[in-house]
């Protein structure tokens, strides 16, 4: 399968197989003793926007530090907010890595480290604080975090969404793995749950989508609907969410059996610009080839 373009012929890089991840490293031992934490929160050295900025990711797990940027453009400037993240990750408040590919330039993303994890976790009593040695033991396969977080984000601005209606990696039964996400947002129709699955490159997402197909269609015939994570959605719906139109070509081209036997929408990175015209629906039309149809959102303000 080759390596799936926008209209534009640019590899996402979030999502390219080429892509090399690096991790920054520490100039001295980073802070792990909650006490030596404490003080720094306490005499200031940890100033309140740090501690934002690190409950900000706890709840996104990974962000891209152009989110970063773009979520704090009005607490600090750009370039300083990438210095203050620089000296964070010195003392193990926060985890930062480069990625770099054949196809792009450097970006750099960030999750919390150990410090932040220890203070929001004993002090704040924040659960489900990310694990940074979990994260990076396998940071490639989180990069559908920060992909994830452009549809959340998008939504947020957009007020769409309430913050506690977009969970990662939510509960649906015994009987399905958890999907990466799923948001809940009030339509004409009323209120629906979007389960969100992130295919990506480089990790047979055909032979993903196939399993998760194969769960939900399990599902229906025993409960008759998809299931529901909020409790006041009418209704759900499938959400694949893809980084470009050509990959939905690919799978579902390669796919004859990719039936629509419940809702199932595509929602593409490349065009979330203009989030009221990023959704796709397709279906196999004759042997590797695919019919892709815009789906309008016609209730989300351009």
């Amino acid at each position: 399968m080759s390596i799936w373009r926008t209209s534009q012929g640019v590899v996402p890089l979030l999502d390219d197989p080429t892509a090399k991840i690096e991790m920054f490293r520490w100039s001295r031992r980073p802070d792990l003793h909650l006490d030596v934490i404490q003080h720094r929160v306490q005499t200031g050295q940890i100033s309140q926007l740090d501690l934002d900025i690190a409950v900000t990711l706890a709840n996104a797990k990974l962000l891209t530090e152009k989110q970063l940027r773009f979520l704090y453009s009005k607490a600090m400037i750009g370039h300083k907010l990438g210095t203050r993240l620089r000296v964070l990750q010195q003392n193990g408040w926060l985890e930062g890595w480069k990625i770099k590919s054949d196809f792009h330039d450097t970006e750099y993303v960030w999750s919390i480290g150990i410090a932040a994890k220890n203070f929001l976790s004993f002090c704040l009593g924040i659960t489900e604080v990310p694990n940074p040695m979990h994260m990076a033991s396998a940071i490639k396969e989180q990069l559908f975090y920060p992909t994830l977080n452009e549809i959340r984000i998008q939504l947020l601005i957009k007020g769409l969404v309430q913050k506690e209606k977009f969970a990662f990696h939510p509960f649906l039964s015994n009987e399905i793995e958890p999907p990466h996400a799923v948001f809940q947002l009030d339509t004409p129709a009323g209120k629906m749950d979007f389960i969100v699955e992130r295919l990506t490159q480089g990790q047979n997402p055909l032979r993903f989508m196939k399993k998760k197909q194969s769960y939900y269609r399990k599902y229906i015939a025993q409960h008759g609907s998809l299931p529901k994570v909020f409790n006041d959605s009418v209704q759900s719906v499938v959400v694949w969410s893809i980084s470009t139109e050509e990959g939905i070509d690919q799978l579902v081209s390669s796919y004859p059996k990719y039936e629509q036997e419940f809702m199932q929408l595509f929602l593409v990175d490349e065009l979330l610009d203009n989030l009221r015209h990023a959704w796709r629906v397709a279906k196999p039309i004759e042997e590797y080839k695919a019919e892709i149809q815009k789906f309008d959102m016609d209730f989300i303000k351009e």
